[in-house]
């Protein structure tokens, strides 16, 4: 079973190979340069949107890309919704994508904004797990959805939704500055990743 399932996802898993390699080479070579771009952005962010409502509105939405966000919805799913396996493959999807996420941060080893507008989280910085998680998790409940929904309006009334949501999700991990800019695009490049070879999962397993 795993074996069937690594060879029809051999595609994905070479993207992340390349994209990990990738990682390394820049961290490697360019470091410095990639510091002094990320820096420019983390002060604009600073120096020119930081205020007391933005910064209220900021935490509750990097809230929807924790873990425990998650979880709830999860757990929601598995009691609400009729068809399990839904829930199974969003489970799986985010055990998935996590994993993925931690393999990253501890090879490539980026440290942290020095200072944050919240408290800083205790592993590494890139990628981001909040967007990483975010483009998986909401991705693939945007995806079941859009399925399911017939009408024209209201799908894509749910698609701009959840786009928004992991859009807002990666800026609030720069806003905040627990995140660099090229760990939130870092993280929605292997997210994307992760949520086509969940799709393609389910699609050759359940469909």
């Amino acid at each position: 079973m795993v074996k069937k399932i690594l060879k029809e996802n051999i595609v994905y898993l070479v993207l992340l190979v390349v994209l990990l390699l990738t990682s390394i080479c820049v961290k490697t070579f360019f470091y410095d340069e990639i510091l002094k771009f990320d820096s420019l952005i983390s002060d604009f962010f600073q120096l020119n949107v930081v205020n007391n409502f933005n910064t209220s509105l900021m935490k509750i939405i990097t809230f929807f890309g924790d873990g425990i966000a998650f979880i709830i919805i999860i757990m929601c799913s598995f009691i609400f919704l009729k068809n399990k396996s839904y829930s199974f493959y969003m489970m799986v999807n985010l055990l998935w994508t996590f994993l993925i996420s931690v393999v990253f941060k501890n090879i490539i080893m980026r440290e942290r904004p020095m200072v944050s507008l919240i408290e800083k989280p205790s592993d590494f910085s890139f990628p981001s797990g909040h967007t990483m998680c975010a483009v998986a998790f909401y991705g693939f409940i945007l995806y079941l959805l859009c399925k399911c929904v017939k009408n024209y309006f209201l799908k894509w009334l749910i698609i701009f939704a959840f786009s928004m949501l992991i859009i807002f999700i990666g800026i609030s991990r720069i806003y905040l500055n627990v995140h660099y800019f090229t760990d939130v695009v870092g993280g929605a490049l292997l997210g994307l990743i992760c949520l086509f070879m969940m799709i393609n999962i389910y699609n050759k397993n359940y469909n």
